[in-house]
């Protein structure tokens, strides 16, 4: 998330991002599109109104709702809709090429939501460098070293994590059998 917000703040300072895309992107539309029906069958109304509400936040997203009912274009949206890697699917023609990494993103954000942690770290990874989105190896020796008898090495650990065996192979290295 920290190399997200870097990555937008270089792009919003140089100008590549323009305060009512960052606002759309956080905030979505302030709009009500209630009154506009969704007619397009393999969206959702939610998704509907998001298209419009992208329509209004930036020139390039214009007619991307008309895009979704196109006959010639339905395939791919439809394809994005249904795939657990949505970002991988190129749009279709006009909007893979008129769109930038971010209004990608904001897309991304607006049909596939649980995705959208993908699509951060491929943005990060595009507008920074990979290294900026891989977390550096855990140094537990190092770690050791820093903390005393009243300074605990505290872990914070994500399901999966198991720092057992890293403890005991310390522990033994430093002739705690």
């Amino acid at each position: 998330m920290y190399s997200f917000l870097n990555a937008s703040a270089i792009l919003r300072k140089a100008g590549d991002i323009g305060p009512d895309e960052w606002s759309h992107y956080l905030r979505g539309s302030s709009n009500d599109f209630s009154a506009f029906p969704n007619e397009i069958d393999y969206i959702t109304e939610k998704n509907y109104h998001g298209l419009l509400g992208l329509e209004e936040a930036h020139f390039s997203f214009k007619d991307i709702s008309k895009s979704f009912a196109d006959a010639g274009d339905a395939e791919t949206w439809k394809k994005i809709m249904l795939s657990e890697e949505p970002r991988a699917i190129p749009l279709p023609p006009l909007y893979e090429d008129r769109l930038s990494a971010f209004q990608k993103l904001m897309l991304l954000r607006t049909l596939r939501e649980g995705k959208l942690m993908q699509g951060v770290k491929a943005f990060v990874s595009t507008e920074l460098g990979a290294k900026f989105i891989e977390s550096p190896p855990f140094d537990l020796d190092g770690a050791s070293n820093d903390s005393t008898n009243t300074t605990p090495v505290i872990f914070v650990l994500s399901p999966g994590a198991d720092p057992i065996a890293d403890l005991i192979a310390l522990a033994k290295s430093k002739g705690m059998d």
